[in-house]
């Protein structure tokens, strides 16, 4: 688990958030908000002005060699491999570092390799490769680590929607073994389809910290509905609706669902008028994020 209570002299001020053991953290936010330094600080890679952080109940810094065998880290801008090995000796050199049981690697290594789809480049040097071919090997090598905190920044820069996939998988499989994943990433897929909490940050501090349930009623409340009907309008005047409009029949309104329940308006409508259909649109985690 990781405690951050402090300010950092490059980007992030006034954070103070407990992520528990066994959890998907999505990591959000603007370029420059402070997502990767947010990860380089839980995994001791810079040091605060202030504060404190706890990362596996203990300082990154000053206990940096007893959670370096607990964590596994992927950087955006920090290569896992080294330019001058093929992958496959990079993955091998990192066995002996690590003192992973030869069988027991050979059995992970097999089993990224089939869901990442990399088995055709490793042997291969980094430099002959694309960069999502590039990202395939590096997730590999972070996957096949058994650590009990897994930090991705970026990871899916360069993959297409196969590999994407593929990550989703590991990461479910990570989450199921009570392992506890930090992912930062611009794609609202990424964040929706694997996160348990959300952690948005803007301009270096917290803007919301939550399940993804909480974001959605606390960022975007505002809901829109389509109505067809048929004779007379329905009558919406003492409901709270932001703003609605006719023509041809159909009506489209928004409302605050913090406000005004679907059910309550879904009632409303159906009693005043002859309705033929309904569809209410929930806002999406983006435009939750835009709406802020």
């Amino acid at each position: 688990m990781i405690i951050c209570n402090g300010l950092n002299k490059f980007i992030l001020h006034d954070i103070d958030l407990h992520i528990p053991r066994g959890i998907t953290l999505g990591i959000i936010g603007a370029s420059g908000s402070g997502k990767t330094t947010f990860l380089k600080l839980a995994s001791g890679l810079l040091k605060p002005e202030s504060g404190s952080i706890f990362t596996l109940r203990k300082n990154p810094l000053e206990g940096q060699k007893k959670i370096a065998d607990r964590i596994a880290v992927l950087y955006a801008d920090i290569p896992l491999y080294d330019e001058r090995l093929s992958i496959i000796d990079g993955l091998d050199q990192m066995c002996l570092i690590y003192g992973i049981k030869k069988n027991v690697f050979q059995e992970r290594l097999n089993h990224v390799m089939s869901v990442l789809d990399f088995a055709d480049i490793v042997n291969s040097k980094p430099k002959s490769l694309s960069l999502g071919q590039k990202r395939r090997a590096e997730l590999g090598m972070t996957f096949i680590r058994d650590a009990e905190l897994y930090i991705f920044d970026e990871p899916c820069i360069g993959l297409d929607q196969n590999a994407k996939a593929g990550f989703y998988e590991l990461v479910q499989e990570k989450k199921r073994d009570g392992k506890t994943l930090l992912v930062s990433s611009h794609s609202m897929e990424d964040i929706t389809t694997i996160s348990d909490r959300v952690l948005l940050l803007n301009k270096g501090s917290v803007a919301f910290y939550g399940s993804k349930e909480e974001l959605y009623k606390r960022l975007s409340p505002m809901q829109t509905g389509y109505v067809e009907f048929e004779g007379k309008m329905p009558d919406v005047s003492d409901l709270e609706i932001e703003s609605y409009s006719v023509e041809n029949g159909r009506m489209t309104f928004r409302y605050n669902s913090n406000h005004v329940s679907s059910k309550e308006l879904l009632k409303r409508i159906s009693l005043t008028s002859n309705v033929k259909s309904i569809a209410l649109h929930k806002a999406s985690l983006a435009e939750s994020i835009r709406h802020i």
